[in-house]
């Protein structure tokens, strides 16, 4: 199985070799941006940039000055923050937007994806203001505004972006990638040793949170706030913070890490392969954040979301390990 997966990177490789026809980013004829709060909107714009053959890669719209989009075509990733804010690596730039006095040069162009979830009143609102901010200043909008709705009961975010993405390359005169050239396999070899202690993957996992600069803290009480039949599930958890250095101001956002049970890790592992179980040892370099030896268990109790529902991020992935093409549809 890991030689076939070898293989097929391989080829996707050489295939990707030539992708882009530039090597620096001055070249590049297309900017993506993102202003993002929780990671989401920065991750689907740096999928983004290395799948458009135009675009070098994906920047913060904190460390772009307005000036620098002026006459160029510029695709926006924005999330929603709070009460309809703008994440806060792209308020300055919001800034800059709406204290600007002279239109952009001609030829200046764009898109938005928008991300948010539309049980709040101000869906979108942060993206609509990009928007309206570049339509005043004369910039030529390329295609409508893309509305990733989290709320979707379906595919969630993926839909809006599945649908934008059908047109935002068609409209920068570009085929739609059925590759994505960015994948890459995690390095990782088979250890000698037999087993590891709890001790020790306890010290590697510690990497792995240490990596995403995670606190640990213990949830006192959890109270379900929607109703039975509802298609969000809202939640409150209240925090035993403690001494902790943990500070959380109205419309910040938290993000959670939870565990998949270690049970159902062992049954998932047994029905996928024969040659390997939860307790055999791996060899990661700087994988998840860890270096060194782990069990296989412990990653996928600790790191791997296996038992959420797949994205069309995901799937538009995998799909690329299928040679069949009717398949890969």
């Amino acid at each position: 199985m890991n030689l076939d997966v070898k293989h097929r990177m391989e080829q996707m490789q050489k295939r990707a070799a030539d992708y882009k026809s530039f090597s620096s980013q001055d070249e590049a004829t297309v900017k993506v941006l993102f202003a993002s709060e929780t990671g989401t909107a920065e991750g689907l714009a740096r999928e983004f940039a290395d799948a458009c053959q135009l675009s070098h890669g994906a920047d913060a719209m904190a460390d772009i000055d307005v000036d620098e989009i002026d006459g160029t075509t510029t695709i926006f990733f924005v999330s929603t923050a709070g009460q309809g804010s703008m994440p806060r690596n792209g308020t300055e730039f919001l800034k800059q937007l709406n204290a600007r006095k002279d239109s952009f040069a001609e030829g200046t162009s764009f898109s938005v994806m928008g991300l948010g979830d539309s049980s709040y009143y101000f869906f979108l609102k942060a993206a609509k203001d990009i928007e309206e901010a570049m339509l005043k200043l004369g910039a030529k909008c390329i295609h409508p505004l893309g509305e990733g709705d989290d709320s979707c009961a379906d595919e969630g975010l993926a839909e809006g972006l599945h649908q934008w993405q059908q047109g935002i390359f068609p409209a920068l005169g570009l085929p739609k990638p059925e590759e994505v050239p960015h994948i890459m396999p995690v390095d990782l070899l088979f250890s000698k040793r037999v087993v590891l202690s709890e001790l020790e993957d306890s010290h590697a996992i510690e990497q792995y949170y240490e990596s995403i600069d995670t606190k640990e803290v213990r949830i006192s009480r959890v109270e379900h706030l929607s109703e039975e039949g509802h298609n969000r599930d809202f939640i409150a958890f209240t925090l035993q913070t403690g001494s902790k250095d943990l500070s959380y101001e109205l419309g910040d956002s938290l993000e959670i890490f939870p565990k998949n049970k270690e049970e159902d890790v062992i049954n998932f592992l047994q029905e996928f392969s024969t040659e390997w179980d939860e307790r055999t040892v791996i060899r990661l370099s700087h994988a998840f954040g860890v270096h060194g030896e782990i069990s296989i268990g412990a990653v996928f109790t600790n790191v791997l979301d296996i038992f959420g529902k797949p994205n069309m991020s995901f799937l538009q992935k995998l799909a690329t390990f299928e040679e069949d093409a009717d398949k890969r549809k």
